[in-house]
């Protein structure tokens, strides 16, 4: 059974404890809080005010600033006295790495500390050492040493920590015990709240941010159950690292957000771009607006008894039966088929009228549940597959026709019942065909004219499609996706795709995971980031990093095939996975030496 979250089927927040950041309430009862971070050098005073002001106009409410050093944790003083002299109250954050004592000159000035377990105290042992108990106990004490004076001045100056940690940077110590891992993650932040904890601090949040949607959700799940057993009660921040740039960092962080938000899970977000953070603000307020409107007071007694039968800490793809419509397998092993309405040659299916032409020439047509029954034999006789849509509470009564022809009709995921969400509805109708023993494959059908807020733009409509689809492809669920948005067929097709990535569930081009930059980025990532895609957008099997420094550097990439890091001022580090093969090449020279170093690799094809 659930474990994780209130309901799975409504959107029933989670309880917190309130956790007061300079005014701002995190948690509790009160909204969800949008947040920022700027991307100016924290030592010159007058572009961070600035950018802090832009911030706060677009409606952030909280602004973070990287701290790297004593002199930028100094300059945090000036721009907090210039900021609020410019008549802006919203809080100032301190982002800390590495060193704890900038973090104690910074907590002088800010209203909240954002330290890293992963970097803030521990040192790399030797390779092949292991810690004994007593070694790993000896190092806990070290960390409380460093980090017990920043909380006991937290506490005197009413100051906010969160602890946040970050997939691929977590401690040497924590990885030799736990491995790179979601428990890992955890683990590393429970030991500074416990800290916290033991000197009766509690104006604290978590955060467990990856740039892997799947391993960021994983994460988030599996900490609020720990924080259940262990009796933790802090709010939570939500993101996703390092999501890029574009339309698909966009549909990346609406998933990863919007997924746990729907279940109740998250008290405050932050959308990292690699733009303009001001940017970052309307894709934020648009989730929270989205999400917010779907909240309800109590699960139901009925759904609250629905055993899903679901691993909900890692990935398992639903058992389906295949489908084969000419050329495009459905279901099975394989990954989810694209459909569209209208012609369109990136999707595996396009449907014109009433029925649908796969690209590689099957049919496939849409009944009406009463001509399933009724008129099945005649539907199949010139049709490769059909699909229908059938109401949760009717499944039953059509388990029989559905049972017989698994490996020919598709379930359409239904619209939701009153007081259920669209996520909520499909993850019911995968736990009643399976209670019912039925494998026919699942379509996930957005369509932005039925489950769209009225109010919704494109954007607002695909940030909607990515969160539907996103969740359900992030538990299993989902054999067709389509998205009904644009009007165009190719564009939404694409947004298909595009999600489809984002949720790990199939390639269809070069990936790219890149920090939204801050003071300690080395070089102009946006630009850089620019002239990658430029350069490799037309490769489809591989995922390259741009990542500012060395602290979102080799660490945070751990998916990636390769790696454009800032090794120093106008330098370039090149990596292949976590190895650095080329150190501080000239910038102007790091574009056409990461290409040579792809094709160096094998994995170079030229543009069509």
């Amino acid at each position: 059974m659930n474990n994780y979250c209130e309901s799975r089927f409504e959107c029933v927040r989670r309880p917190t404890s309130v956790v007061d950041v300079g005014g701002v309430k995190i948690g509790g009862a009160n909204r969800i809080v949008v947040q920022s971070m700027t991307n100016t050098k924290t030592q010159d005073v007058e572009a961070s005010v600035r950018q802090c002001i832009q911030l706060a106009e677009a409606g952030c409410q909280i602004i973070r600033l990287t701290a790297q050093n004593l002199e930028a944790a100094r300059a945090l003083g000036e721009i907090s006295k210039k900021f609020r002299a410019a008549g802006f109250k919203e809080p100032l954050v301190a982002d800390i790495h590495f060193l704890p004592a900038t973090a104690m000159e910074a907590v002088e000035h800010v209203e909240k500390i954002r330290v890293n377990p992963g970097n803030f105290t521990d040192k790399k042992l030797p390779d092949g050492k292991e810690y004994t108990d007593l070694e790993y106990e000896a190092e806990l004490q070290k960390v409380r040493q460093k980090f017990e004076p920043l909380v006991l001045r937290c506490k005197e100056l009413g100051r906010a920590i969160r602890i946040g940690t970050n997939h691929g940077s977590l401690s040497d110590r924590i990885i030799r015990r736990y491995g790179d891992t979601p428990y890992g993650m955890v683990e590393a932040a429970f030991e500074f709240a416990r800290i916290c904890n033991d000197l009766n601090f509690h104006n604290y949040l978590f955060s467990f941010k990856a740039s892997n949607t799947r391993i960021m959700t994983q994460t988030y799940r599996l900490a609020v159950k720990m924080m259940q057993k262990e009796g933790f009660s802090a709010p939570l921040h939500l993101g996703v690292t390092e999501a890029g740039f574009g339309t698909d960092a966009r549909i990346k962080s609406s998933m990863g957000i919007g997924g746990l938000l729907l279940d109740g899970i998250g008290d405050t977000i932050r959308v990292s771009l690699t733009e303009d953070p001001v940017d970052e603000i309307p894709v934020a307020k648009d989730i929270v607006d989205f999400v917010e409107r779907m909240r309800v007071q109590k699960a139901s007694a009925e759904a609250s008894k629905v055993d899903e039968g679901l691993d909900f800490y890692s990935y398992a793809k639903r058992d389906s039966a295949r489908i084969d419509c000419a050329d495009v397998k459905i279901g099975g092993g394989f990954v989810p088929a694209v459909a569209s309405f209208g012609k369109a040659e990136n999707a595996d299916i396009s449907f014109e009228g009433a029925e649908g032409v796969s690209a590689k020439g099957g049919l496939m047509r849409i009944l009406d549940k009463k001509a399933l029954s009724e008129k099945i034999g005649e539907a199949l006789s010139d049709a490769d597959a059909l699909a229908v849509e059938i109401p949760v509470a009717e499944l039953e009564s059509y388990a029989k026709v559905l049972g017989g022809c698994e490996n020919k009709v598709v379930l359409i995921a239904p619209k939701p019942a009153a007081g259920r969400h669209a996520v909520g509805e499909a993850r019911l109708l995968a736990a009643e065909m399976k209670r019912l023993g039925l494998k026919n494959p699942v379509w996930l059908k957005f369509d932005g004219e039925k489950l769209s807020r009225k109010d919704a733009d494109e954007m607002s409509k695909l940030n909607e499609a990515s969160v539907y689809i996103g969740s359900l492809i992030c538990d299993g669920i989902g054999d067709i996706a389509s998205v009904e948005i644009s009007g165009q067929a190719e564009k939404d097709a694409a947004y298909a795709l595009s999600i489809l990535q984002g949720a790990r569930a199939r390639r269809s081009k070069a990936e790219y995971v890149a920090c939204p930059s801050c003071g300690r980025t080395l070089y102009d990532i946006q630009a850089a980031a620019a002239k990658i895609q430029a350069a490799t957008s037309h490769l489809k099997d591989i995922t390259i990093a741009v990542m500012g420094c060395i602290v979102n550097g080799p660490g945070e990439m751990a998916d990636a095939d390769f790696g454009y890091v800032g090794g120093a001022p106008g330098k370039i580090s090149l990596y292949k996975n976590k190895k650095c093969v080329e150190m501080n090449i000239p910038q102007e020279e790091s574009i056409d030496r990461l290409v040579a170093l792809i094709k160096a690799e094998g994995k170079w094809v030229d543009p069509s």
